[in-house]
């Protein structure tokens, strides 16, 4: 997995997979210059500065916020539980933090 930021980010959103790709391969060659870097089987891309639904964003701690805050918004409300990477005290911002929240979520409703 790979994780992108702020101008590069922008730029290789532009540019078609094959050219991120490339990018990838080449970072990982200057990075183990004394390793064969195979080619991958498959690639799965996002490009999360232009998707409406998340335009890039992903939660953060601001300055005075405190794990309880977290679990505030991971709380129940009535039959609906919530989930998410923002929800994660132990995993925030992470695909594991939204994956986790989302097993304990699923728990709490079906218990």
């Amino acid at each position: 997995m790979g994780f992108t930021a702020a101008n590069r980010a922008r730029e290789l959103e532009r540019q078609p997979d094959r050219a991120v790709l490339a990018s990838a391969l080449g970072q990982l060659k200057r990075c183990y210059p004394e390793r064969v870097i195979p080619a991958p089987s498959d690639v799965l891309l996002t490009r999360w500065g232009v998707d409406p639904f998340s335009l890039g964003s992903y939660s953060y701690p601001a300055v005075g916020s405190t794990p309880a805050m977290r679990e505030d918004l991971a709380r129940r409300w009535n039959r609906m539980a919530f989930a998410g990477e923002a929800v994660s005290t132990s995993f925030p911002a992470t695909l594991q933090g939204a994956y986790l929240s989302g097993i304990q979520a699923a728990k709490e409703l079906l218990a």
